[in-house]
């Protein structure tokens, strides 16, 4: 397989957001939504996690919006340790860690956004698989018969009733 010359690298500001969407937690309040850190809390966990003052939520957001293109390595290294990745995924060149990081992350992301784009499940059907989850496998898999054996009976019922035509009355 030999790599296209002239395939578009992503740019640092491309890969921050990829990052930070695929890293976007559900909403509890809004299942199927999702909420990304903001500039301030992405400063304040990074200046937790390496010192006060490293970073500021408006740093964060000229990265996120492109105003600053190439950040310093520093800023870089500290960047890729809060995503705990390796520098190189943000290597302009394109380097192989950081395309296979960028596919798998858009991915990842892509596979959420089908997911949600999809129609949502009834709370019924929610509850049903949430609590589905805490069975053993055995449990899972009486679960999936049962409801296959409701199915069947369903289809039988409907066979048996007596068919109305609307346009009768």
């Amino acid at each position: 397989m030999t790599a296209d010359p002239h395939a578009q690298v992503p740019t640092f500001r491309d890969v921050l957001n990829l990052l930070l969407q695929a890293q976007a937690k559900e909403d509890p309040k809004r299942p199927g939504t999702f909420v990304e850190l903001t500039n301030q809390e992405i400063a304040d966990a990074i200046n937790a996690k390496y010192g006060v003052s490293t970073i500021t939520g408006e740093y964060v957001r000229k990265l996120r919006k492109g105003d600053i293109k190439s950040p310093s390595i520093q800023m870089a290294s500290v960047l890729a340790g809060f995503f705990q990745l390796p520098l190189d995924v943000f290597n302009a060149t394109g380097s192989e860690t950081s395309k296979k990081v960028v596919e798998e992350v858009q991915r990842f992301v892509d596979g959420r956004r089908r997911t949600l784009s999809e129609e949502p499940e009834p709370p019924t059907v929610r509850a049903l698989a949430r609590t589905t989850r805490r069975l053993s496998p055995d449990g899972q898999a009486r679960v999936v018969r049962y409801a296959q054996q409701l199915e069947q009976l369903e289809a039988m019922e409907n066979e048996t009733r007596p068919h109305v035509d609307p346009s009768s009355n």
